[in-house]
């Protein structure tokens, strides 16, 4: 399923993508996109770029937290899976928040049968996979203009 859900979102070509977010000159925010499937990195970060975000990639918790210590710029957005092997999504944003002001998350998972949710965090931001590329997009600046942690 998640070979033909990564197929099917990067068959999307070009136009249908780009014009998800309105055209800004330069990269928008910056996000933080944690998953510990490359193909699903690959994909969103695809769709991210696209859209002009500037976008950090890690493959777990631990690499994320790294990441976010030696980047020197903001971190608008941290994306990230929920249940990976070692530091979940939920405790990557918990020990991100403190050290990152106007931070926001999105919580992304795979996991629809059984109930993803009880890990996430009242109020906070959730996108089931497969998502399409359009509901990542609206999705992104939904949370971006909404409330920080």
């Amino acid at each position: 399923m998640l070979v033909a859900w990564v197929a099917s979102v990067l068959s999307q070509t070009g136009q249908s993508i780009q014009t998800m977010t309105a055209s800004e000159p330069g990269l928008k925010e910056t996000i933080l996109l944690v998953d510990d499937e490359q193909s699903v990195r690959t994909i969103v970060l695809k769709i991210l770029r696209r859209a002009r975000y500037n976008v950090l990639e890690a493959e777990n918790g631990e690499a994320a937290l790294r990441i976010a210590e030696e980047h020197p710029g903001k971190i608008d957005l941290v994306i990230t899976d929920m249940y990976m092997p070692g530091l979940r999504g939920r405790e990557v944003v918990e020990r991100l928040a403190p050290t990152r002001p106007g931070l926001r998350a999105l919580f992304i998972s795979g996991y629809a049968d059984q109930d993803a949710r009880t890990g996430v965090p009242g109020g906070a931001n959730f996108l089931n996979k497969p998502f399409s590329g359009q509901e990542l997009a609206n999705a992104v600046e939904k949370v971006l203009k909404g409330p920080p942690l």
